[in-house]
């Protein structure tokens, strides 16, 4: 739903751009993300966590590519597409 209401990737990295330098922010936010997986009670499946864990990870080292001052993200990225095995390309 997210993908096809929110604009594509290039609107999602623009809306992160730019913030400069965080320091351990964007490895506190993909902790976070992790230990929520818990509080929300979702399945404890290796698998699951693996998938999940990978995304958010790469989430995390997508906007932080596009993080310094001045930064344009180009037009038309693609939204990414994720299944079990990893980001589809």
């Amino acid at each position: 739903m997210f993908s096809t209401t929110c604009g594509d990737e290039s609107h999602v990295l623009t809306l992160h751009c730019g913030n400069g330098e965080m320091g351990d922010l964007p490895e506190r936010f993909y902790d976070c993300f992790v230990a929520a997986l818990d509080d929300a009670s979702l399945p404890d499946d290796p698998a699951f966590r693996a998938a999940m864990q990978a995304y958010m990870r790469w989430a995390v080292d997508n906007v932080m590519a596009y993080s310094a001052i001045g930064t344009v993200v180009p037009d038309g990225l693609p939204t990414p597409r994720w299944d079990w095995d990893g980001l589809k390309t």
